[in-house]
């Protein structure tokens, strides 16, 4: 019996040192990668840069007392190619011809009627056929 008790409480001794040898150092966790399991489509990168975009010109607008001459400038969205074929409906077509003279417009002129103009032409379109991003969208807007 005697036996069993010390090799029940070895068993124990190990295991609890095993587990606090496993644990993460601090900051273990930020050094971990994530992968994506499929790339986004060209469509989503497009978007994906586009909000970025919007997000640059915005911070630099806040920086300056004239709105800054920055271009936003992107392939129209009906010619990328979708994660999904039945996301580009002849809707997403009209949007993206209206869309695309909207930031035509806007290279011309760069202005935050323009930038506003903008945001709400990819509100128009998302709240129509992709309602996903909207929020993240709508934290463009500068007009209150």
């Amino acid at each position: 019996m005697r036996i069993a008790s010390f090799f029940t409480v070895v068993a124990g001794v190990i295991m609890v040192f095993s587990c606090a040898n496993n644990q993460e150092e601090p900051g273990e966790l930020d050094k971990r990668v994530v992968s994506i399991a499929n790339p986004p489509s060209p469509l989503a990168q497009i978007m994906r840069d586009m909000d970025s975009r919007l997000e640059e010109i915005k911070l630099e607008s806040e920086k300056s007392k004239h709105w800054p001459q920055l271009k936003y400038e992107f392939p129209l969205i009906s010619d990328q190619e979708a994660t999904e074929d039945r996301m580009l409906t002849e809707e997403v077509f009209s949007y993206a011809l209206a869309f695309k003279a909207t930031t035509s417009e806007y290279n011309k002129h760069p202005s935050e009627q323009g930038f506003e103009a903008i945001v709400q032409g990819c509100l128009d379109c998302h709240y129509r056929s992709c309602p996903g991003p909207i929020v993240r969208i709508e934290k463009h807007i500068t007009q209150d």
